[in-house]
């Protein structure tokens, strides 16, 4: 029984300190957190002139739909992850990433 309490309080005292409690709050204020929410405005921002470039020349020559489609499908999973946890700039990035890929998606079934 000894040897178990000892076992016990080096767990608790040294592994257990360096991981984050369910309960425990994270500041999420730091810089890493305000570049992490402008990288998830900008990425998706970024895909806008091939939109354009694809409805205004009404071609899709070049666009691969599967791509397109896992993009989407990572896109929601990563979603669901932020709702699920939280997480601001995930739930930003991964919802305009949806939409900046739909209308991709759409061009190439409209723009063959």
């Amino acid at each position: 029984m000894l040897i178990s309490l000892r076992l016990w309080y080096h767990i608790e005292h040294t592994v257990m300190k360096y991981t984050y409690h369910p309960h425990h709050k994270v500041k999420r204020d730091t810089l890493i957190d305000h570049l992490a929410l402008i990288a998830g405005i900008v990425s998706p921002a970024a895909t806008l002139p091939q939109i354009y470039l694809t409805y205004s020349t009404a071609s899709s020559a070049g666009v691969s739909f599967f791509m397109w489609t896992a993009y989407n499908v990572v896109s929601v999973i990563l979603l669901l992850y932020g709702i699920k946890h939280k997480l601001k700039p995930i739930i930003i990035s991964q919802a305009l990433w949806l939409v900046v890929q739909t209308p991709m998606m759409i061009a190439v079934f409209v723009f063959p």
